[in-house]
């Protein structure tokens, strides 16, 4: 199925899913996303839209693409993610695109790759607007946002024009998210003494220090987080992933864990490592000889804005012309919105397709869900900017 031949939204969707894009920094293939932008480009192009590839240093290339109605009309932005978490570990075939009990199955399906769909339908189809639009399409969501940094920080100022806000395209049900949670990713690494398993003594155990570890960070961190926000609800943090030892018979050197927190609005991600350090210094001055690092590996800003900024209660209003529940929500995941908010650039996260099937093992969209994504995209898209 080439970029010009899908004859509806769901034949769009099914070329997408069908190619590949898991995030570089979980497949290890550089460059992930480049055929689901190259696909799109010519479905722009035959569509007469203009696209520009943007590179990301290292990474890739986030795509922006404009349909130009008048010199003089506002800018409305749309963006969306062309990464997806892996595909391990999912029920069928995860590039299938397959159509049953009217769903699209396959990884992406639904997060983000319906978005991506529901918007380039929704601008081919109209004909006249009194908004321009920009359709901007990021990489590398899922892990480090290098892609929506990068445009924030150094694409957005040459692009030609300023937007007056972003719709973030992303699984929602189609209400409209104005505020959510920010991330921390860290890591805490403990050094241990190698020995064969015969003689313990002559060691010391990492894993067994790491138990003291993490049992520190649940007692004397997580279970003070008390910041809580209206919208998205209180502060979390899990240790989800851990690694250690190098054979089974032999003394592990090293232990490290990996933790999530989850950060709400008017808490500042920069206080996380210090936050962790007070936890773990009890467990270092009671034990002086245990040796532990902490790495911060990601963060992320919550999206955190005034709601009465003039772009959010234009979006809700269309919203609300549209015949939609416009009652805004907040929400504990994190999108691209941190990142484009932090330059300026006011944001409501909103997309069909359910958040709670997003990165599941049977990820899938309702095409219901999808055409309802169009029209309501449709109709933000021809609801002229003014300022409330």
């Amino acid at each position: 199925m080439s970029a010009e031949k899908p004859a509806s939204v769901k034949e769009l969707l099914v070329s997408l899913v069908r190619i590949p894009s898991v995030n570089k920094f979980i497949s290890g293939i550089d460059d992930t996303e480049h055929g689901v932008a190259a696909y799109i480009e010519d479905f722009a192009r035959n569509c007469g839209m203009k696209t520009n590839l943007l590179e990301v240093a290292g990474n890739g290339s986030n795509l922006l693409i404009t349909k130009e109605f008048s010199k003089s009309a506002p800018w409305i932005m749309f963006a969306a993610h062309m990464d997806t978490v892996s595909s391990d570990g999912m029920d069928f075939d995860p590039f299938c695109g397959d159509e049953k009990n009217n769903r699209i199955y396959g990884r992406g399906s639904c997060d983000d790759k319906g978005s991506i769909a529901a918007s380039l339908w929704a601008l081919k189809e109209i004909a006249s607007s009194p908004n321009n639009i920009a359709l901007l399409f990021t990489i590398d969501e899922e892990q480090r946002r290098h892609g929506a940094g990068t445009f924030a920080e150094k694409q957005l100022a040459s692009i030609g024009f300023m937007p007056r806000g972003v719709i973030v395209a992303e699984p929602t049900s189609l209400k409209p998210v104005v505020a959510h949670a920010g991330i921390g990713h860290f890591s805490v690494t403990v050094k241990g003494k190698a020995a064969h398993a015969s003689e313990p003594s002559k060691g010391r155990s990492a894993i067994k220090d790491m138990v003291k570890v993490m049992d520190a960070i649940e007692k004397n961190y997580i279970s003070g987080l008390n910041a809580v926000d209206p919208l998205c609800g209180r502060a979390q943090c899990s240790i989800n992933m851990i690694q250690g030892g190098r054979q089974v018979n032999a003394i592990p050197d090293e232990c490290t864990i990996r933790v999530d927190r989850r950060v709400m609005p008017g808490e500042d991600v920069k206080g996380i490592i210090p936050g962790v350090e007070r936890a773990l210094s009890d467990l270092h001055r009671d034990d002086p000889s245990i040796i532990i690092s902490i790495k911060p590996e990601f963060s992320d800003s919550p999206l955190s804005q005034d709601l009465n900024h003039p772009f959010i209660k234009w979006a809700l209003n269309s919203l609300k012309k549209a015949g939609l529940d416009a009652a805004p929500i907040g929400a504990q995941f994190a999108t691209d919105a941190g990142a484009l908010s932090g330059a300026g650039l006011p944001c409501v996260v909103l997309g069909p397709g359910e958040a709670h099937l997003a990165h599941t093992a049977n990820e899938s969209i309702g095409i219901d869900e999808l055409e309802e994504g169009v029209r309501v995209f449709k109709a933000i898209m021809s609801n002229g900017y003014v300022p409330a």
